[in-house]
């Protein structure tokens, strides 16, 4: 499977939305609006940020919470990011509120999304403080303080959706 993202206004975005066949969905942010679709035919999707699915699962809702770890990632540190994640699928789907995780490969440049789906910004927060999160996330002592995959600091964007407005 292949993910699509585009950028632009709120406005612009959902008058993209209303014109197209496929689904998609508007995620709205403090950084700016994105457009997501996971279809190949998104005839709106001009110029778009392409992406392959390493992992998938739940489905996207057309209400809730995004939020998306935008992770650099080496070249040579590709196979080691991906089988982490691989190693950690399922772990996740049982936390309240979770609706859906995608890990995205990108077709161009070194950075990673990891993109999950919550009923709600608390449903989030309260993963982040699960000793499920805590475990994923843990260091060793004995580790470098950034992963031998990295190619730069990592960042979270958040999004509501609200694709029924």
């Amino acid at each position: 499977m292949v993910a699509y993202f585009t950028n632009g206004t709120t406005e612009f975005l959902r008058k993209l939305k209303a014109q197209e066949t496929a689904k998609v969905w508007v995620f709205e942010g403090a950084e700016g609006a994105l457009a997501y679709t996971e279809e190949p035919n998104a005839a709106s999707f001009t110029s778009p940020r392409t992406y392959e699915l390493v992992i998938g699962t739940g489905d996207v809702p057309d209400q809730g919470y995004i939020a998306i770890n935008n992770i650099p990632v080496t070249d040579e540190g590709r196979p080691i990011f991906e089988d982490m994640f691989k190693r950690r699928a399922g772990k996740i789907d049982q936390s309240p509120g979770f609706h859906a995780l995608r890990v995205l490969r990108p077709q161009s440049g070194n950075t990673y999304l990891v993109l999950t789906a919550w009923e709600s910004m608390q449903h989030f927060e309260d993963w982040k403080q699960s000793e499920a999160f805590q475990h994923a996330h843990k260091k060793d002592t004995d580790q470098p303080k950034r992963p031998p995959f990295s190619g730069g600091p990592a960042y979270v964007t958040t999004y509501h959706i609200d694709n029924e407005a």
